[in-house]
């Protein structure tokens, strides 16, 4: 899907009714991610924000509004949290680890 498309689709996920799901992860060298999802119609858990404080202190996010840069982009597929280890948030805790990225 090109991405105007896909951005667009991502973002009318993010500002539909439908229920947002909070994540994280840790690997071994200290990188955490950070993903905020909704759920499509097939099921699937699709990122629509995603931020990641890499193992070297540099923090990335990303969502509709800032799809790419130079070091990385949102999430181009569905999520599977158990395929990856992610441990649920609540809002109130995705919200603030967000907004503490800001760079």
């Amino acid at each position: 899907m090109p991405d105007d498309r896909r951005r667009e689709a991502i973002r009318a996920l993010d500002e539909s009714d439908r229920r947002h799901w909070y994540w994280y992860g840790k690997d071994g060298d200290g990188h955490v991610w950070l993903f905020e999802t909704v759920i499509d119609d097939g099921g699937e858990y699709w990122p629509v924000r995603h931020a990641e404080l890499r193992s070297d202190g540099v923090a990335l996010r990303y969502s509709w509004r800032h799809f790419e840069d130079e070091h990385g982009f949102l999430a181009e597929g569905p999520l599977y949290p158990d395929d990856f280890g992610l441990n649920p948030l609540t809002a109130e805790e995705f919200a603030t680890l967000w907004d503490a990225l800001d760079g």
